[in-house]
């Protein structure tokens, strides 16, 4: 079976941290690109969504390419329930399989994550899944508090995100002794010793050897490009940040094997 590989359109959204985070682009314009590149779907930032004009969000509810997942940045506490709201309609509405989502980073406040999460999942489609961000500066950024939080959601349809190729080796590995098969999507993004994005090519060894290990833990979902190189460069451009994010889908295809 065909692994799928997503671009997430907030790799080309110059506003992605911006305090107002207003899109910068018409993901509709570009989707003819992302389907002539080979992406098997789109993990659409909220905003190009939540943002858009009805004309827009009108054209991405129609086009025949797929919104994989939602990401939505939707907070679990109190004052984020219009946000979960908004983010379960516009799942509905772009008939997205999957929503990308993040605790806080309050360990006090972790009952009331898990227990706001679960009343989301009811107001999403049937059969959607929940992927949990496991995102430093959260509380998921620790693999035995994430199984235990886990274990509370004993439905299927919550699951993990992982970021394989930030991590060390030995960090990789006790994500999936700590979470297993519930570790189905990773998002794509590499950094060198300063931080500064880089595609996949510019370290292979260590690319190939975090995929190496997740075959043998059984790895079996999908992957976003979330970061690639260019990524909050001065001169970054969303023309050079899709010639970069097409490298890395190929690298990506070649050797994930």
């Amino acid at each position: 079976m065909k692994t799928e590989i997503y671009i997430g359109t907030i790799l080309l959204e110059r506003n992605r941290w911006t305090r107002d985070k207003k899109p910068t682009c018409l993901v509709s314009e570009w989707i003819p690109r992302f389907k002539e590149a080979g992406f098997d779907g789109m993990e659409l930032w909220e905003n190009h969504a939540a943002l858009a004009s009805s004309t827009e969000l009108k054209a991405l509810e129609e086009s025949s390419f797929p919104v994989s997942v939602f990401n939505s940045y939707a907070t679990f506490d109190d004052a984020g329930q219009a946000a979960r709201e908004q983010a379960a309609r516009l799942t509905s509405l772009l008939k997205a399989r999957a929503v990308k989502f993040n605790l806080g980073n309050n360990v006090n406040d972790k009952d009331l994550y898990i227990e706001s999460a679960l009343k989301w999942k009811q107001q999403l489609p049937p059969g959607t899944r929940l992927l949990c961000e496991c995102h430093a500066g959260t509380i998921m950024e620790d693999p035995k508090v994430a199984q235990e939080i886990f274990a509370v959601w004993e439905d299927e349809a919550f699951q993990a995100i992982i970021h394989p190729f930030t991590t060390d080796l030995k960090a990789l590995r006790e994500w999936f002794t700590c979470l297993g098969p519930r570790i189905t999507h990773a998002h794509v993004q590499l950094r060198d010793t300063s931080g500064t994005m880089q595609r996949l090519e510019r370290q292979p060894e260590a690319v190939k050897n975090a995929l190496r290990l997740m075959k043998e833990e059984g790895f079996s979902g999908s992957f976003t490009l979330e970061f690639t190189e260019g990524t909050r460069a001065p001169s970054e451009s969303m023309e050079q940040l899709f010639t970069s994010a097409v490298a890395d889908l190929r690298f990506l295809r070649e050797h994930w094997t």
